[in-house]
């Protein structure tokens, strides 16, 4: 099955920060697309192909593609171990596991932040969870194709096995001890929860230490994503700070 990214901007973003992943370009007869768009898909060895107005947006179910929409798939995830072998290369040796994000422009920026610190990889259910797609890559700004994603049945089980191989499990939530006072100098799974329900209890059990961040308005909690940026950065900050 086929995904689709629509219209002249997010096609041309879509061609240059996740090539792998475009099938075809398809263009409505007498549109006006530009033609740098056109050459990056030749350029790509992709198919350009055109149908009349009416038969695109049958085809991809809307009426906002602006003439132009590009066919997508073929989305590829590592393999958990993969993210083990690569903890001890990384700038930053961190893995995020995100427990049921379910919009998946928020995996698109947790994606972003890990490219930023330079950590291992991402983590991700395979059920209940936004997975990598057209929204999740635009939002990522190039990070899809730099960051590896593992896509598993059971997180818990995951995290199992990267405590077995030494690594400290830290979950986010509102009543974990501050992070600013905590001990983060060893190689590390950040968990964050989901936007509704945060982290599932199974998931909870294996974190060996919950941790939040000071929260000094009105608002009890932080977007994920952003939430993913302050706590990522601050293991970026401890790792410079002993090196």
């Amino acid at each position: 099955m086929s995904d689709w990214v629509l219209g002249r901007r997010g096609v041309r973003e879509h061609l240059v920060h996740a090539p792998d992943t475009a099938r075809a370009l398809w263009v409505a007869r007498g549109s006006r697309v530009p033609r740098n768009v056109i050459a990056a898909a030749e350029g790509l060895g992709l198919p350009v192909r055109q149908c009349a107005r009416h038969e695109l947006t049958a085809r991809v179910g809307s009426e906002r593609h602006q003439g132009v929409a590009l066919e997508v798939g073929g989305w590829s995830y590592a393999d958990p171990e993969d993210l083990l072998a690569r903890v001890g290369q990384a700038p930053v040796p961190l893995v995020v596991a995100l427990d049921c994000v379910q919009d998946p422009r928020n995996l698109g920026a947790v994606l972003r932040v890990v490219d930023g610190v330079g950590a291992a990889g991402v983590v991700i259910p395979k059920d209940r969870a936004a997975g990598l797609g057209p929204l999740a890559a635009r939002a990522a700004a190039g990070a899809v194709a730099t960051v590896p994603v593992a896509r598993v049945v059971n997180l818990a089980r995951t995290l199992d096995r990267f405590r077995d191989e030494g690594l400290w499990v830290y979950g986010a939530a509102a009543e974990g001890d501050d992070v600013y006072s905590v001990d983060l100098d060893t190689p590390a799974v950040l968990v964050l929860g989901g936007e509704h329900e945060g982290i599932r209890p199974n998931v909870r059990r294996r974190c060996d230490r919950m941790v939040s961040l000071p929260m000094g308005g009105k608002v009890s909690s932080l977007n994920v994503a952003v939430a993913c940026g302050v706590l990522c950065y601050e293991f970026l900050r401890r790792r410079r700070r002993r090196d």
